[in-house]
């Protein structure tokens, strides 16, 4: 592993101190910042402890698809989760991937970002950016990944994918990006972590999935009817019957 001195012009304790954070490790190139921060979560490190990386060498996405995370073109970082009852971890997911819509409209002014059920942050119909949250009884981490930079988009993905640059019209700050992401973190994951009032309104209105044609990986075709309290996703497999999916991923059907 190779810690840097300085990341976006600053030293890593200087962003530490910034963001309020018990520990900040930032790396040059790492396999994965999720792998580190459990490692460090494992051993007692306090929530909020974060590892960035300018390059990942084994990012992955849900289902342990790869995640391209080349140098310095996005914003790759992980988060070890506050203590979460059992009850409120299936909406970890969701409740992250708001911070990162809220942060993401922060750091990029005029962008609107949305939720694809379960983690993915969508703008303009494209990916943007993914949430992947793992661990065990013990300790959870929140990996965040973020295009930032326009030419980050390898060919295999720039038809589907794109990047806060791109969509901004200008240059984000990496740095502003994060500190926007730790702040919107601390204010969705503080109790009660429910999809009630204010927060449930706010996931329905970034729900990109709702009234779409989809495949969900449990098997289910039909129309997304929207994010139930609990997390899951209603899909509507004929004229009045309605499944809860509650893991897995979706694919929009275009028709």
């Amino acid at each position: 592993m190779s810690l840097l001195d300085l990341w976006e012009d600053d030293a890593p304790s200087a962003w530490a101190a910034r963001w309020r954070v018990p520990r900040l490790e930032v790396h040059g190139s790492i396999g994965s910042t999720n792998d580190r921060a459990r490692e460090l979560a494992e051993a007692g490190a306090e929530a909020y402890t974060v590892v960035i990386a300018a390059e990942q060498t084994a990012g992955r996405g849900r289902e342990g698809r790869r995640w391209e995370s080349l140098p310095r073109t996005g914003l790759w970082m992980s988060v070890v989760a506050p203590s979460l009852n059992v009850t409120a971890r299936p909406l970890l997911p969701l409740r992250a991937g708001l911070a990162a819509c809220r942060a993401v409209e922060s750091a990029a002014p005029g962008v609107r970002a949305g939720i694809k059920w379960p983690n993915d942050v969508f703008i303009g119909g494209r990916k943007a950016g993914g949430i992947l949250c793992e661990g065990g009884p013990s300790a959870i981490v929140i990996g965040i990944g973020v295009n930032v930079r326009r030419t980050a988009l390898p060919t295999e993905i720039a038809a589907t994918a794109t990047s806060l640059d791109a969509e901004s019209g200008g240059s984000v700050d990496r740095a502003a990006l994060a500190g926007f992401m730790l702040d919107e973190l601390r204010a969705l994951l503080a109790p009660p972590l429910g999809l009630d009032g204010e927060v449930g309104r706010e996931v329905e209105a970034r729900d990109i999935l709702k009234g779409r044609a989809v495949t969900a990986g449990t098997g289910e075709t039909g129309i997304a009817r929207g994010i139930d309290r609990d997390g899951s996703l209603r899909v509507e497999v004929a004229p009045g019957e309605v499944r809860r999916v509650v893991a897995g991923g979706v694919r929009i059907r275009e028709e």
